[in-house]
């Protein structure tokens, strides 16, 4: 019987040397995020397929972590970047550039009348609370158990297991971050009634809920009538609803999670796809929400009213003309190509039919989840996952195994457990990523693993 680890090595010294170079002068190699059991270290990717730096060829289902729904370096971007490359690389000056990717999101998105551009889906976020908490003079936010919003100190928070499901509590997520922080910090309770009532608990403190429309760590289809009772509770209550839509924006459909479930928030942020594969975040909503990063006077400022409260947001390549280039053609090609998006649900939905039913039939513990063709694979014993305390890590050198399986048969997949689908995969493709599942799931059996 091979040995998974024995045999990775063999076809990737390369990646080791690299590995145990960077070691020795990077404090973090790659996204902290990331827990590939085996390093691997990419020289190129084109289309669905990522090819290592000892050659061998993947197909890969990181996609980037989401931006890359064209797949890799389609042409169709890649010839815009050279085309601004050549006008420069940075000014940080006014430039041409964003109106028209600004123009796209606002005909795109339900709640979008004006756009700020950044850097990462992280700057977004934070930007954007603070746009909120400027706004309505109101402190607290709202998170969700099982939420991710990115790095910084405000939104690095983990539900305790122990506490109760109805009333979540929780702690920061690793060291560094002030116990301050989190006293402006509300954890509400996913998909459970309980949440409106602490929301209209709260809401003379609450400046602003966050949410993803679809979990990363739980993906899923059936959360509409919450969602759509969430926005109710919070116009009742005055409190501004954010739609974090940085992985799902442009993603689910070209208005994204806004469009397919017929919700408009007062703020959404953006990242991942808008960039076209480049670093980009974006908030967007409401114009006299979005007043509050202006620079230029408004009418509220001199109607004799109390003035709007400005809200510092500024960033060296914020706007800059190489992303807006990229993303402009990313964005245009999907508005052009509705298509694409049936195409990615239909293969998308064959992948996660046919791998959950070879389970089934298999008896093996695993799961594979998905908001379209965001998908996450899950390995744990026990009943349905209804939200992130559901989830059961005690599998977690199982789902390690799994990974290095799927390298050995030609398939990347990153151990974030959420990975993603593009329009460059082929339906052959997909194909072999269903037969390296079964093959991988049957030899882990064979093993004892499962």
């Amino acid at each position: 019987m091979v040995d998974i680890r024995e045999a990775l090595e063999k076809k990737t010294p390369g990646s080791k040397r690299v590995h145990e170079r960077s070691h020795e002068v990077l404090a973090n190699v790659v996204a902290g995020t990331l827990e590939m059991p085996h390093p691997v270290y990419i020289k190129e990717a084109k289309g669905s397929r990522v090819t290592d730096v000892d050659g061998n060829e993947y197909i890969d289902l990181t996609m980037g972590y989401g931006p890359h729904i064209l797949g890799h370096a389609p042409d169709v971007i890649i010839d815009a970047v050279k085309e601004a490359a050549d006008r420069g690389l940075q000014w940080a000056l006014h430039n041409p550039y964003q109106e028209p990717l600004a123009s796209l999101v606002v005909d795109a998105v339900p709640c979008a009348e004006r756009v700020l551009f950044c850097n990462t889906g992280t700057e977004a976020t934070m930007t954007a609370i603070r746009g909120a908490r400027a706004f309505t003079g109101k402190k607290k936010i709202g998170l969700f158990d099982g939420s991710y919003h990115g790095s910084h100190d405000s939104v690095l928070v983990d539900a305790q297991k122990e506490s109760p499901r109805e009333a979540p509590t929780f702690q920061s997520r690793g060291g560094g971050i002030p116990e301050e922080t989190l006293d402006n910090v509300i954890m509400l309770p996913y998909r459970e009634a309980a949440a409106f009532d602490m929301i209209r608990e709260h809401k003379d403190e609450l400046a602003v809920v966050l949410l993803e429309p679809v979990q990363s760590s739980n993906p899923r289809m059936d959360q509409g009538d919450f969602l759509k009772e969430l926005l109710n509770v919070c116009r009742e209550s005055d409190v501004l609803f954010l739609m974090d839509e940085v992985i799902t924006g442009f993603r689910m459909a070209y208005g994204g999670a806004q469009e397919v479930f017929d919700i408009t928030p007062d703020i959404a942020t953006y990242g991942k796809i808008l960039g076209g594969g480049l670093p980009i975040g974006a908030v967007a909503g409401r114009a006299e929400i979005m007043e509050v990063f202006s620079r230029r006077p408004s009418a509220e400022d001199t109607s004799g009213d109390e003035p709007v409260i400005r809200s510092f947001a500024a960033g060296t390549f914020s706007g800059n003309p190489m992303t807006m280039a990229a993303g402009y053609a990313a964005i245009r090609y999907l508005r052009d190509h509705p298509e694409s998006y049936r195409y990615l649900a239909e293969q998308s939905a064959r992948l996660v039919s046919e791998v959950n039913e070879f389970c089934m039939a298999q008896e093996i513990p695993a799961t594979l989840m998905a908001g379209l063709s965001q998908l996450h694979m899950r390995i744990q014993t026990g009943g349905p996952i209804e939200s992130s305390r559901d989830i059961d890590d005690s599998l977690k050198d199982v789902e390690q195994e799994l990974y290095m399986h799927l390298m050995n048969h030609g398939v990347l997949l990153p151990g974030t457990h959420l990975f993603f689908t593009s329009t460059a995969h082929t339906p052959e493709d997909i194909d072999k990523v269903i037969d390296a599942f079964k093959q991988s799931f049957t030899e882990m059996k064979e093993k004892g693993l499962i």
